[in-house]
């Protein structure tokens, strides 16, 4: 072999190692820095927020602020943090952390344009979250919450009528389309802040929204709720409205039956685990001014996943006139992950058994969780298909240049080797980039009940029992020496998140 052939060799021998290490390099980085952190935060706390070591989530989440959540993920950092704070009966330090994160949703209200341009080039991770319409009202239900249990009601009403603004400015430009704009459990609650601040015409407006909203949103109406709106609304004189309603007088062991003005003990059970959110993989094809049929790729045995194909229209892109041929392209979209509980319902007694009724759900976070994913789905959806559209298009001239480049430099088969290589580089480093957008407050529980009854005034012990699906009495909670003037509201909070 002469001299310079053996040194074109070498030289070829040598750019395939080193093409082959870049190649392992880029794959190790791309895989670790695109790693989801809201993967990292439902896999690493899952289990100990099922256990209920809220102490210990607290710590490890300051500890690790920046991996587990990131500057963009300021929000959820404080409602988190707000959450189990509440969870640990620390009322103050909860609204604390849960003002903050309504303060960086006020702040990233109006969108910025710097991360909207960098979620097109990567993907939606990138950009500030901003949480969920319902998380929303869940963070001023629960601060709201915290000020009841303190028997703060005025302060509470502060945080009610919050949650108002949010809800005019949803019906604003929502209602049209059907999605989540009121929410019946807050209503309920707000009705509840109003009757203990003794402003009962705001009580009645706000009950007549909550039976509204449960005939509007993803959580039916529970009979108590229908059957104690119509007695109050009755005794208020505003038959009109209980006809606008369409309600009854709901009857029944657990039947609400206090009166406007009368002494009532509220108890509030969080049930279970709430939802999470997965990504999932789907294929399809984009038709230059056509349509995009979607199938999945995987679903994981997943209970409740989306495992039917559908078609949207496809949506526009920059210069998709020039394609000559279908597009396919592989997508990385949400789902809602649901987490089985043992807990059925609560039932709430006083001592020497005067009284004894179970709780009614008013609120269930699974149900909130897919509303929200389907009224967000087709935004998500084009979106998505746009930046990956763009990315591929790209990728593939990226591609064809590494091998005109590789053939050019080297030539024969170490050419041919060297632009598969830079290939698989670009097809790797373009999967990396597509994350779907999993981040939500997976803390919240799964289900919240309600059971509320009227009582004498005086000195009172309540005990609470929670149920398994079997009938099995699986936890228990005593609430002794509850002092109740005339015409006091109590709220009592137990949780059961097995």
């Amino acid at each position: 072999m002469s001299l310079s052939k053996d040194s074109a060799l070498k030289r070829k021998r040598g750019l395939l190692r080193k093409f082959g290490l870049i190649t392992a390099l880029s794959i190790c980085f791309f895989t670790v820095s695109c790693a989801s952190k809201a993967a990292q935060r439902r896999d690493v706390m899952g289990d100990m927020f099922e256990d209920g070591n809220y102490a210990a989530l607290i710590q490890m989440i300051k500890n690790d602020q920046k991996k587990l959540y990131g500057d963009a993920g300021a929000f959820l950092y404080n409602m988190d943090l707000g959450v189990l704070y509440h969870y640990l009966d620390q009322y103050d330090s909860s609204n604390v952390y849960l003002a903050r994160a309504a303060e960086i949703y006020d702040e990233l209200f109006t969108r910025s344009i710097t991360n909207e341009a960098a979620a097109i080039l990567t993907n939606d991770n990138v950009r500030p979250y901003r949480a969920r319409p319902y998380e929303l009202v869940m963070l001023h239900q629960i601060a709201s919450l915290n000020f009841m249990l303190q028997d703060k009601f005025e302060e509470a009403l502060v945080e009610t009528r919050k949650v108002q603004i949010l809800f005019n400015e949803w019906e604003r430009l929502r209602a049209d389309g059907d999605k989540y704009h009121t929410d019946g459990m807050s209503h309920l609650f707000s009705s509840l802040a109003y009757e203990a601040a003794r402003e009962p015409d705001d009580a009645l407006i706000s009950l007549f929204k909550s039976v509204q909203a449960f005939k509007l949103g993803p959580v039916k109406l529970p009979p108590e709720v229908e059957g104690f709106a119509y007695r109050r609304l009755k005794a208020g004189d505003r038959a009109d409205d209980v006809e606008l309603l369409g309600i009854t007088a709901k009857e029944g062991p657990n039947a609400w039956m206090a009166e406007q003005g009368e002494t009532e003990i509220i108890v509030v059970g969080y049930a279970g685990r709430g939802p999470a959110m997965s990504e999932q993989t789907w294929r399809t094809t984009y038709t230059a001014g056509g349509r995009l049929t979607f199938s999945v790729v995987d679903d994981k045995g997943v209970e409740g996943v989306r495992m039917e194909g559908f078609t949207i229209l496809a949506p526009p892109l920059p210069n998709s006139d020039s394609l000559t041929a279908p597009l396919h392209i592989t997508l990385s979209l949400p789902r809602v992950l649901t987490f089985p509980t043992l807990t059925s319902h609560f039932s709430v007694s006083l001592a020497g058994g005067q009284q004894h009724m179970m709780t009614a759900v008013v609120n269930d976070l699974d149900l909130q969780a897919e509303k929200a994913l389907t009224d967000a789905w087709v935004d998500i959806v084009s979106r998505t298909v746009v930046r990956v559209a763009l990315r591929t298009i790209a990728a593939e001239a990226a591609k064809r240049a590494a091998a005109n480049q590789a053939n050019e430099r080297v030539g024969g088969d170490g050419g041919a080797v060297l632009g598969r290589l830079a290939g698989a580089v670009v097809n790797v480093t373009t999967d990396q980039m597509e994350k779907a957008d999993i981040r939500m407050c997976f803390k919240l529980p799964k289900q919240i009940h309600v059971a509320r009854f009227p009582v004498e005034p005086g000195v009172h012990s309540v005990t609470v029992n929670v149920y398994d699906y079997r009938g099995r009495v699986i936890g228990e909670k005593h609430f002794d020496a509850i002092e109740m003037r005339q015409g006091e509201k109590r709220v009592l909070v137990h949780r059961s998140m097995m």
